[in-house]
């Protein structure tokens, strides 16, 4: 696993910085980072896997899954924080949502 090259580690920290830094006056430092190593170890872990449909590339897949994976957290967690919306949906998958019959 750490056997990779140089030009891997140092995508996969760019994005971490990057990924750190964003939405840094709208959400707490607690959650960028967890939302970071989440996406961080997201990246490491399937970059071998999704690289074979990015021309054998792990960088490639690296960014791909990072960028992919923070904006899948985004939504999961805005999702997940709006329990209004989560109670409907519930409602509707669970067949008591629609009252039209």
């Amino acid at each position: 696993m750490l056997n990779k090259p140089l030009e891997y580690w140092a995508v996969l920290i760019g994005m971490v910085l990057y990924a750190a830094s964003r939405d840094a006056e709208k959400e707490a430092l607690w959650r960028r980072v967890v939302k970071t190593v989440a996406s961080a170890f997201l990246a490491v872990g399937l970059s071998p896997t999704l690289a074979q449909y990015l021309r054998g590339s792990e960088t490639a897949a690296t960014v791909a899954i990072m960028a992919f994976g923070m904006l899948a957290l985004d939504v999961t967690t805005a999702l997940i924080g709006d329990r209004q919306f989560v109670k409907e949906l519930i409602k509707t998958r669970l067949g008591g949502g629609s009252d039209n019959g």
